[in-house]
């Protein structure tokens, strides 16, 4: 394929913040997917295509109740 020539049409996502931004980021990480798969994810929830919600990991309250 050609450089510059794509597929798909580009979609542009802004979070509210750069902060919650890297939130995402960092939870997206946590559970081993990407940010395009979990909006991508949500999006198919929300269009009625699942009743499943990609994962999210532990709240930091729960994080430190499973330490010992």
């Amino acid at each position: 394929m050609p450089a510059g020539i794509h597929l798909k049409t580009a979609r542009t996502f802004r979070p509210d913040s750069p902060e919650l931004y890297e939130k995402a980021k960092a939870a997206v990480g946590e559970v081993g997917s990407t940010m395009n798969d979990h909006i991508n994810g949500f999006l198919r929830w929300l269009a009625h295509e699942t009743d499943e919600l990609p994962a999210r990991p532990p709240a930091k309250d729960e994080r430190k109740t499973e330490s010992p």
